[in-house]
């Protein structure tokens, strides 16, 4: 059982993603279980296997504690701490092969607080786990939000604590010229640093955000962190983030059990 955090920004296309590769997935059997962590979602793409909402609830935690609708969500993952051993167990009675971990689009909640990082970390226990991070088509495309997105995405490992493969969704809003760019910098900390300059961005500030590139490295990696391109919505590069998750989970590209897979 393998577990794959998505995290991300608000709006970066999280829940989409979990839906679109996790068909993905079953197209190529392998069993897959939908988990949603959000307390405060009101509409999924897909229907979760273990839903957290089910334990929690931000609507009914805002009303009850009268708290505003940030407070209520962190208010709620604070309460599912003691629901951890429960959402474990309802993941393990799936047996899926992988685990997809939807989360908040409030970022503070994995990246600054101590409780998201804390429920993440009870409910995968012992089994091998990486983080999905993801980046807005839109604010990659532009160097300093694709820098800002850069501190972010090295926040949360740092906070998690997994391998984290980081991937721009949304593939199909962009040119092919703009995916060119974008892989530019991303595999040059001097790319993006002139990007950044050119810009008008503080000397002393681009050379921070290119120095996040080399933090961000794949794991034994001395290369810049990579970002892999993904459409929810086409499907483009589902086929590579498979593969990139393969690497950190279980060091190869293709899915391996005790037990031969149907794939083989």
């Amino acid at each position: 059982m393998f577990f794959i955090v998505v995290v991300g920004p608000a709006g970066s296309g999280k829940s989409h993603l979990v839906d679109a590769f996790g068909d993905w997935l079953e197209f190529n059997e392998l069993g897959v279980a939908r988990v949603n962590l959000d307390p405060a979602v009101e509409w999924l793409p897909y229907e979760p296997d273990v839903d957290v909402r089910e334990y929690v609830d931000a609507r009914t935690v805002m009303k009850k504690h009268r708290l505003g609708p940030n407070g209520a969500l962190v208010a709620s993952i604070d309460m599912l701490i003691d629901y951890v051993d429960n959402i474990r167990s309802e993941i393990e009675a799936t047996q899926a092969n992988y685990v997809l971990v939807d989360t908040p689009g409030q970022m503070e909640l994995f990246a600054f607080r101590d409780t998201g990082p804390y429920v993440i970390r009870e409910i995968i226990g012992d089994s091998r786990a990486a983080t999905l991070f993801i980046f807005d088509a839109v604010f990659a495309s532009n160097p300093r939000s694709l820098a800002s997105s850069l501190f972010l995405a090295l926040s949360a490992r740092i906070r998690l604590g997994l391998p984290q493969v980081n991937a721009v969704s949304k593939a199909d809003l962009l040119q092919p010229e703009q995916m060119d760019e974008i892989e530019e910098q991303v595999n040059s900390p001097e790319n993006l640093y002139n990007a950044l300059v050119a810009k008008g961005m503080d000397p002393l500030m681009a050379e921070a955000a290119a120095k996040t590139l080399e933090a961000l490295a794949p794991e034994g990696s001395t290369a810049p962190a990579a970002l892999r391109f993904v459409s929810a919505l086409s499907g483009y590069g589902l086929d590579d983030i498979y593969a990139a998750l393969q690497q950190v989970l279980a060091g190869g590209e293709d899915f391996y059990t005790e037990e031969p897979s149907p794939r083989h």
